[in-house]
């Protein structure tokens, strides 16, 4: 136990940190948030809000283990890809909903990687924004 008025963590312990973290990102990737409301037309037609730039720079994606996470939709047997992605920690907040591209990656098979974020982790020691994010089957605001 730290003595009183004292710290287990220097104060500078995270910013000196955050490069570290930083460097570690080699991809690439744009995070957009839609800005309002959906509408729907006379006909029937669902028109979504412009979705909005919140984020355009170095990231870290790494897949999660895919055991248990299998859904039914119909006929068909789903199992839905997660990613547990960081950017740096100076970006903008993220939040749960907004969509993440890969526009760059080492791994040719993630860009294009399309992924809804579904869970932001927050934390008192923190060098770098995490964030877990699911799979897109489809292009955002397309099918039914």
């Amino acid at each position: 136990m730290p003595l009183d008025g004292t710290s287990v963590f220097h104060a500078g312990w995270n910013t000196h940190h955050r490069p570290v973290a930083t460097s570690a990102m080699t991809s690439t990737c744009t995070i957009t948030r839609r800005t309002g409301s959906s509408t729907t037309g006379p006909d029937g037609t669902v028109t979504q809000p412009p979705a909005v730039a919140v984020y355009d720079g170095v990231c870290r994606v790494v897949p999660q283990p895919t055991n248990e996470r299998q859904r039914t939709g119909g006929d068909w047997q789903v199992t839905p890809r997660r990613y547990d992605i960081s950017i740096r920690y100076d970006a903008p907040t993220i939040r749960v909903g907004d969509i993440v591209t890969v526009t760059a990656a080492a791994d040719a098979g993630l860009v294009g990687l399309t992924a809804r974020v579904a869970d932001v982790d927050y934390s008192s020691e923190q060098w770098q924004r995490q964030f877990v994010a699911e799979e897109l089957q489809q292009p955002e605001g397309e099918g039914p």
